[in-house]
């Protein structure tokens, strides 16, 4: 896995392992933006996406990634209403604002990004 140096030097994950137990925590101690990126195994797709994410964190160091295994967590996966993966949220301040949806194509999730958290918050799942 991936790391980067937040704003004290410290290495972290790039994508951050979050679960339904501390799901609502985390999200509420983390500021500014981030990205939960609903996953699993076997996921072709998930693979690019992660990549993708990667890069982003890498040009975003700002940025905040956390990846939630749908196929563990069941509970989240339902109360998102997940029905095909990967799945994409923006949290802005630990709370709900818009779901992405776009190619996995870094100039394509950086335009996606910016409107989401430049527009009106959206209703929660």
């Amino acid at each position: 896995m991936s790391h980067t140096p937040n704003q004290d030097g410290v290495s972290r994950p790039t994508l951050q392992p979050l679960d339904e137990h501390a799901f609502y925590t985390t999200l509420a101690d983390t500021p500014g933006i981030s990205i939960v990126f609903f996953t699993k195994p076997g996921c072709g797709s998930c693979g690019a996406w992660q990549n993708l994410l990667q890069e982003l964190v890498e040009q975003r160091p700002q940025l905040t990634v956390y990846a939630v295994d749908a196929a563990v967590n069941t509970a989240l996966a339902r109360e998102y209403d997940l029905f095909h993966l990967p799945a994409l949220f923006v949290f802005l301040d630990g709370e709900f604002h818009a779901e992405l949806q776009c190619e996995a194509r870094l100039p394509v999730l950086v335009s996606e990004l910016e409107r989401a958290i430049n527009g009106p918050a959206m209703e929660a799942p």
